[in-house]
């Protein structure tokens, strides 16, 4: 299974690139590009349909779940995605998912070099995330060259990728890191991405966890999600909806977890006909997801870790060298969607944030956690501030995708990322001779 898209044209042909199948006069789909500003995509993160006239994405599908011992399957992921690499870079930002990768990386290194990378944001405690990196590479003696990248000064323009815009929401900092690990000599650049959604602790999970781990567990995990989502009372809503018939499970399930998109609605910077698309769009994959679930006759917490996961995109890379994750190695998703839902917490970890990340600790050494973060850090203001690249899209504006006034007063952080790939993408369709026709 390949996390890249597979594209395929009327006529059957099918490529990894998009626009080898767009014909000699490419037009790009800009009701496309719209939906990637509708709720569900904008927040999901992924890329609804080909940005190009004339060529369709073709699903990849899903690996069949495969029972087994998660670390061995993630030590098996990071050698099959470094298994070319003389040098191996890995991206790192202070959290649990890039230092497992790290800690696997050096264990199959087998005398080749790892270069760790990290991009000194301040979150949004005031503290610094290299800072971080640094007291873990010390506490663990993790032998690894270490890389700092300062967000103000080391940037540079990601390639542009037919596949469409990059959703990764600092770009230029990805690029400049990139670029780095060539000059060093990296093969591959590894990251933690996708940790979250395949080992996190879903929501409605209450009895789920009492089932593996006891009703002194299940307790726990109450208190340790109560102040987030629906808290308590999604958790007792949830126990009791396992007595609905599946549809009205699955319905009840969407308006507890996702209220605000019940009844979506695209965001005013698209301009019309766009931004009616969008919602209508929006509005019917929302009918989808639900009619999915109801088919599937998933429990809340099992609905609510599908969405977790599903749909997922993979980013193209942000220069010459090859990106990727182990946690979306087809090898480790086989085990990780095999894994019960119950199993991701575990009740003896000394601080919520650990506890909820039980599987991903299970990927370090024991003698690790006394020196793990107790707490996750956020970079809202971090990246609320680079977001602002986006309050001019020139291109957009002038293609009719977006509407410049509602743009000049937006200051949705999540909203203006996007317009600035979309912009960034766009820039790069025109170099490529691309007509902008809705």
């Amino acid at each position: 299974m390949s996390l890249f898209p597979l594209f395929q044209d009327g006529v059957g042909q099918q490529s990894v690139d998009p626009l080898t199948l767009a014909g000699p006069a490419p037009v790009v789909d800009l009701e496309a590009l719209a939906l990637l500003l509708a709720p569900p995509a904008l927040l999901g993160e992924f890329v609804p349909r080909s940005p190009w006239k004339g060529v369709e994405r073709v699903s990849a599908g899903f690996p069949q779940p495969q029972p087994g011992s998660l670390p061995r399957a993630f030590s098996r992921a990071v050698e099959a995605v470094a298994a070319d690499a003389e040098v191996i870079g890995v991206l790192v930002s202070g959290g649990l998912d890039s230092l497992a990768v790290l800690v696997h990386a050096l264990r199959i290194a087998k005398g080749r070099r790892v270069v760790a990378f990290t991009t000194d944001l301040t979150d949004d405690a005031g503290g610094s995330a290299a800072a971080v990196v640094r007291r873990l590479l010390a506490d663990l003696e993790l032998p690894a060259e270490l890389v700092v990248l300062d967000p103000a000064r080391d940037r540079s323009e990601p390639v542009w990728s037919s596949v469409g815009p990059r959703l990764d929401a600092l770009p230029e900092v990805n690029a400049a890191a990139a670029e780095r690990a060539i000059a060093l000599g990296c093969g591959v650049l590894l990251s933690g991405d996708g940790a979250d959604e395949l080992l996190g602790v879903p929501r409605f999970a209450t009895a789920a966890v009492a089932a593996r781990r006891g009703v002194r567990a299940a307790v726990r995990y109450m208190a340790d999600v109560a102040s987030s989502g629906p808290g308590l009372p999604g958790e007792l809503a949830g126990a009791m909806a396992g007595l609905l018939p599946h549809g009205l499970r699955a319905r009840a399930y969407w308006a507890a977890n996702w209220p605000a998109w019940c009844d979506p609605v695209a965001p005013p910077v698209l301009a019309e006909p766009y931004r009616s698309a969008a919602t209508a769009w929006a509005r019917q994959w929302v009918d989808t997801q639900v009619a999915a679930h109801a088919a599937a006759g998933r429990s809340w917490a099992r609905a609510d870790s599908w969405d977790a996961a599903f749909p997922r995109e993979a980013i193209p890379p942000a220069s010459a060298v090859a990106e990727a994750s182990p946690f979306l190695h087809e090898t480790f998703l086989a085990a990780a969607l095999a894994l019960p839902l119950g199993d991701r917490y575990h009740p003896g970890l000394p601080s919520t944030y650990l506890r909820c990340k039980a599987q991903v600790v299970r990927l370090l050494p024991a003698a690790a956690l006394p020196v793990l973060p107790r707490h996750k850090q956020y970079f809202k203001t971090a990246l609320a501030q680079a977001s602002t690249s986006g309050c001019r899209a020139p291109r957009c504006v002038e293609a009719g995708l977006l509407d410049g006034q509602a743009l000049a007063v937006e200051s949705d952080a999540a909203v203006l990322l996007v317009v600035a790939a979309l912009e960034r993408w766009l820039a790069g369709a025109d170099e490529k001779a691309a007509v902008f026709n809705g």
